[in-house]
């Protein structure tokens, strides 16, 4: 009897075994701890793992080979996303588990250092430190070693929003992890609609940090020191004048060409006036020559009807 209980416990081993090696997926996705993504834009603040999969529909195993043919012929090529956005002073590693994603069927994956929507970019072209090609790491498996090859890369932001999107046809799957990594400079900022108060700063460097809410909002900036040498604090600086902060609005999530509200420089201790900002992004811009020390205390807030009175912007 005890031996054939140990036989027994063997075999059932074995097969648990196997069924692990042939689909690392599938003893991932069994934790507790990995997430399943459902909708094509799952947008995340929790650190954790995070597992998507997609499979051709269940049919009669006769039909296998005429449906494959089908479906391969108009495979569907959506462009999903998992978008994640943490603390101002964090940025985010994503690593890379496990994937299985045909490049030979159109499949495809990229990390992106930042966010993309329609084709727009947080943070704009103009405030990152990085050309766009250097910030869209494309990847998906080789069909010489597919899905065999295993796949384990780490990548990490360089501010507070990163975005793993995928195009998976007809077939794959995929697992990662998320973590939050402390930023001791965060220069451009998505903003979240807890936390109300953000800090920019240019630590001395010339270029352009910008604060960003994908919703209305109402702008206060108080505590600033922009320009070094200005006493006073003024509402309409000039266009020519490096070292500004610039609030306004947009309805892409670029930034680069929002439209105005105000740019101001200068120094005060004392909090402005709020500003109505009823556009689909609100923005504020901290633009720096590097000849100084900018910095910026900028209060922010979704606005709703009854700030329709302190409007300065209607997109």
């Amino acid at each position: 009897m005890k031996g054939t209980f140990g036989l027994l416990f063997a075999v059932i081993f074995s097969a648990n075994a196997w069924s692990a090696v042939r689909n690392p997926f599938q003893m991932l996705e069994s934790q507790p701890s990995y997430q399943t993504i459902t909708e094509c834009m799952h947008v995340t603040s929790e650190e954790g793992g995070y597992t998507y999969k997609k499979s051709p529909k269940q049919i009669l195993p006769q039909l296998r080979k005429d449906f494959d043919l089908i479906e391969s012929s108009t495979p569907e090529m959506t462009v999903c996303g998992l978008y994640v956005v943490t603390d101002p002073d964090k940025i985010v590693e994503i690593t890379i588990r496990y994937m299985n994603v045909n490049c030979e069927s159109g499949g495809l994956m990229a990390f992106v250092d930042g966010w993309e929507l329609n084709g727009q970019y947080f943070p704009g072209v103009e405030d990152h430190e990085l050309n766009l090609d250097k910030r869209i790491i494309e990847f998906c498996n080789d069909n010489k070693h597919w899905p065999l090859k295993q796949f384990h890369r780490v990548y990490r932001s360089s501010q507070n929003a990163a975005l793993l999107q995928y195009r998976i046809p007809i077939r794959g799957q995929f697992v990662a992890t998320v973590r939050f990594i402390h930023n001791p400079s965060p220069c451009n900022i998505m903003a979240g609609e807890v936390s109300p108060i953000y800090n920019l700063i240019n630590v001395g460097k010339r270029n352009n940090c910008t604060l960003t809410a994908l919703y209305p909002a109402v702008v206060s900036i108080k505590n600033v020191n922009v320009g070094g040498t200005e006493q006073h604090l003024s509402y309409d600086c000039e266009q020519n004048k490096q070292d500004r902060i610039v609030v306004g609005g947009s309805n892409g999530l670029d930034s680069s060409n929002m439209e105005r509200s105000s740019s101001v420089c200068g120094h005060s201790e004392k909090a402005g006036p709020e500003q109505g900002i009823f556009c689909g992004v609100t923005s504020v811009r901290l633009s720096s020559s590097g000849n100084y020390v900018n910095t910026a205390v900028i209060s922010i807030r979704p606005a709703d009807e009854s700030d329709i009175a302190i409007a300065t912007l209607v997109c």
